[in-house]
């Protein structure tokens, strides 16, 4: 018998963790009382009948030999693999915006030309939709949920679109050409939002996702208005109050800058002390790389520390917080994650042209939107689209291989990958720092709530 390669070892105040990144199986066991399994692991004595080694095993920490390890992965791998349909749809109704947000990723890509920006037609709204609706019928699972984000840019710049597509899904799913479980879902800034908006929404049961990373003294720092008259924080804030009045289901999506880390007790009870607290949910989001911004070293690192103590916070109030959930779910379920991003074959991003792509990030050079919905069929679209970027996951990059935080990372961000290395290969930096920070926070966290 033998440690398996997937097993990593944490230890804290005398007590060892061993985990296994691909399983996420852990046992918890005295240090000195490893020691001497080790010691005895050494021997040609039979350590197979004591507890431990019993208990190792069924965490599949102990095996026979690299063989079971070696097909244990295979197993895994394909697995997840296989589990990916295609269930999201961005659609992109405009490509501009009427913020200029000192980090916005969309900004990253290169351009070869001037830009102008476009606005989604009715037309390519509905041929989208039918697309979409044909596409999940074939190659998406029916327990799954499916999602349309409305996307931008800013999607309320192109209002009458986000309208026409709510009005739109919700036709398709009474004709049950879409299935129930369609969800409709919009992102925006919330600085055009008006109170026919939040009816419109209540009413088509539409989900917002609002962006804003804390109080005006850090939000309006980084989120900076076209029009000089604006006060985005307060529209934000005006925004929000609108759509609770009209009880829609409403999410934050909050960027954690530098500002916001610098002044992390004030930024946290922003959230957590006023009217932000009855928000449906919160996304705090580690940024994209951008030439734009120079981030100290230390960035990623001290941002994932705030992560967890807001969500320790959050959870305290009970306010859910999405990118570490993702890992505690993967964690507590002991159910790898594949990838953390659709581009292996969940999505269809849609460009206000009508270009059909992978990843919203390329959404202004049109890099990756090989296809249109106005093409005359779409047979091989799926393998035309996502054939580069199935393997995009932690399960196939050999960097990978030796992380502890292989099964709870998902790989971060693709395209944020390939803008700063050149590669989508290459590891995205963010990804390494908060998988691995929190893995370590979880096996502890856990064992902490096993001795209360």
């Amino acid at each position: 018998m033998q440690l398996s390669r997937w097993c990593h070892l944490l230890q804290q105040d005398g007590v060892s963790a061993l985990m296994n990144s691909l399983t996420l199986g852990v046992v918890y066991v005295p240090t000195e009382e490893l020691h001497t399994f080790k010691e005895k692991l050494r021997s040609p004595n039979n350590i197979g009948e004591t507890e431990l080694a019993q208990l190792l095993v069924s965490q599949r920490l102990l095996v026979e030999n690299q063989a079971v390890d070696k097909r244990a992965f295979t197993e895994v791998r394909e697995h997840l693999k296989s589990e990916m349909s295609l269930e999201l749809l961005y659609l992109l109704v405009t490509d501009g915006c009427n913020l200029r947000c000192t980090y916005c990723f969309e900004e990253t890509p290169s351009l070869t030309g001037p830009f102008r920006t476009t606005q989604m037609t009715k037309e390519t709204v509905i041929k989208t939709l039918d697309l979409f609706a044909a596409m999940t019928a074939q190659y998406g699972n029916p327990e799954k949920k499916k999602v349309i984000h409305l996307y931008g840019g800013e999607p309320l710049a192109n209002r009458k679109a986000v309208y026409e597509a709510v009005s739109y899904a919700n036709e398709l799913r009474v004709r049950s050409t879409l299935p129930d479980n369609c969800q409709i879902a919009i992102v925006t800034n919330g600085i055009l939002l008006n109170e026919e908006d939040a009816r419109f929404f209540a009413t088509h049961n539409v989900t917002v996702g609002l962006s804003i990373d804390g109080p005006a003294s850090i939000t309006d720092l980084y989120r900076i208005p076209k029009r000089h008259d604006i006060h985005v924080t307060k529209r934000v804030t005006d925004a929000f109050r609108l759509l609770k009045y009209y009880s829609v289901s409403v999410g934050l999506s909050v960027t954690l800058t530098p500002q916001a880390i610098e002044h992390f007790d004030e930024f946290l009870a922003f959230f957590t002390d006023g009217e932000f607290r009855t928000a449906d949910g919160v996304s705090l989001n580690l940024l994209h790389f951008t030439p734009n911004m120079r981030l100290t070293d230390d960035y990623y690192s001290a941002a994932v520390e705030c992560q967890i103590k807001a969500f320790k916070r959050f959870r305290e109030i009970g306010l859910y917080e999405e990118r570490v959930m993702r890992k505690v779910r993967a964690f507590v379920d002991q159910e790898p994650m594949y990838a953390d991003c659709g581009v292996v074959g969940r999505q269809l991003v849609v460009a206000p042209d009508g270009r059909i792509g992978v990843c919203q990030d390329f959404v202004k050079p049109r890099t990756y939107f090989p296809c249109s919905v106005y093409d005359v069929e779409h047979r091989d679209l799926l393998e035309i689209l996502f054939a580069d970027w199935r393997d995009r996951s932690p399960f196939f990059m050999s960097q990978c291989m030796d992380c502890p935080a292989l099964g709870i990372c998902g790989g971060g961000c693709p395209a944020s990958a390939e803008l700063k290395t050149g590669s989508r290969y290459n590891l995205d930096e963010r990804a390494c720092f908060h998988s691995k920070q929190i893995l370590e926070w979880l096996v502890w966290d856990a064992y902490a709530k096993l001795n209360e």
